[in-house]
């Protein structure tokens, strides 16, 4: 895999004669299909996982494990990109991007406020993004994955409105000029939006995606569970961030890896009878795990193929949508066992 040609190094078009009409815009992107396998007689969602899982984020070579169709890169500095696109290329892997990447700014990433109210902290938001679908655009990368809204308090109301559709028209129009899968994540911060309803009202009317994090919609109780997401935005949800946490756990454990001893009894996510319900209802591209690191030991050098192993089985279990005739125009390989594990 090569990274494109920046635009700057791209031929200026000509300028329109006087009195011909504008050019119109690019068309809107569509989302990417992925090859049929496993689901049904339609197209499975390929199985990814996030550069979250990694001790170092150096170390690439042990997300192979996982044996993933994608992996979704996360706050990566631009020096580092073209290995990125080396390693994803020597191991047939599709490229996925979390703004911000690149991030080259001096001082490390902690905050991302898309909706201020700070305007100098949604500006930055604004520009990290708009360059992650650059990136993405360049790297032909399956999707990239924004936060939103600021999930930090204060949370003032005046004016909030205003500045979420500033933001997500602004993400939509780079998205179309780039031809960029853009997908906001539900985070549950920011008590005037964190439920379904909010997030389908505000997505209404642009091109973007949902990336239906399903921890943060268990955190939710009650507002928002991931089914009702689900069942309320359909395929808008382009992609699912899979891990496991209860209410207890999540502020000392955060992300838990997924794994089919975890019960609702005791506060997880039923994974094994809720996944393949919820990708019968959204038919995401991409279901990419998105756990903490394992703990030094035998289960760091075990987990990995165990975790996606399990979550390939439930994928396979999701009832199948109708046959559709058409050919994927932009597809992942189906899984395939990869046997250099070299980076």
């Amino acid at each position: 895999m090569t990274v494109k040609p920046t635009p700057s190094g791209a031929p200026t078009p000509e300028p329109p004669a006087p009195g011909s009409p504008a050019p119109k815009p690019p068309p809107a992107p569509e989302p990417p299909a992925f090859a049929s396998s496993g689901v049904g007689p339609g197209p499975r969602p390929a199985l990814g996982v996030s550069t979250s899982v990694l001790h170092d984020r150096r170390a690439l070579h042990a997300l192979l494990p996982y044996e993933p169709d994608v992996v979704e890169f996360y706050n990566y500095p631009g020096a580092m990109v073209p290995e990125l696109a080396r390693f994803c290329g020597r191991h047939g892997i599709r490229p996925a991007l979390h703004t911000p990447v690149p991030y080259d700014l001096d001082e490390p990433l902690r905050r991302f406020a898309p909706t201020g109210p700070d305007p100098v902290e949604a500006a930055l938001a604004l520009r990290l993004a708009r360059q992650t679908i650059r990136l993405a655009a360049d790297l032909d990368a399956v999707h990239v994955v924004v936060h939103f809204p600021s999930p930090y308090p204060p949370y003032p109301s005046e004016g909030f409105a205003e500045r979420c559709a500033e933001f997500l028209r602004a993400l939509d129009e780079t998205a179309r000029s780039h031809r960029v899968s853009v997908l906001v994540e539900n985070l549950t911060g920011h008590p005037l939006l964190h439920t379904p309803e909010q997030y389908a009202r505000v997505l209404d009317g642009t091109e973007l995606g949902l990336c239906l994090d399903l921890g943060h919609a268990h955190l939710l109780g009650e507002r928002g569970t991931p089914l009702r997401f689900g069942q309320l935005l359909g395929p808008r949800v382009r992609s699912m961030h899979v891990y496991n946490t209860t209410p207890d756990r999540y502020p000392h454990h955060g992300h838990e890896a997924a794994a089919p001893g975890q019960s609702s009894r005791d506060g997880y996510l039923d994974l094994g009878v809720l996944l393949p319900r919820l990708l019968a209802l959204t038919r995401p591209q991409v279901v990419v795990m998105e756990h903490n690191p394992w703990p030094k030991g035998p289960q760091d050098r075990h987990g990995p193929r165990q975790t996606a192993a399990w979550l390939r089985r439930l994928i396979d279990q999701a009832p199948g949508p109708d046959p559709d005739p058409v050919s994927p125009t932009k597809s992942v390989p189906p899984h395939r066992k990869r046997h250099d594990d070299s980076a």
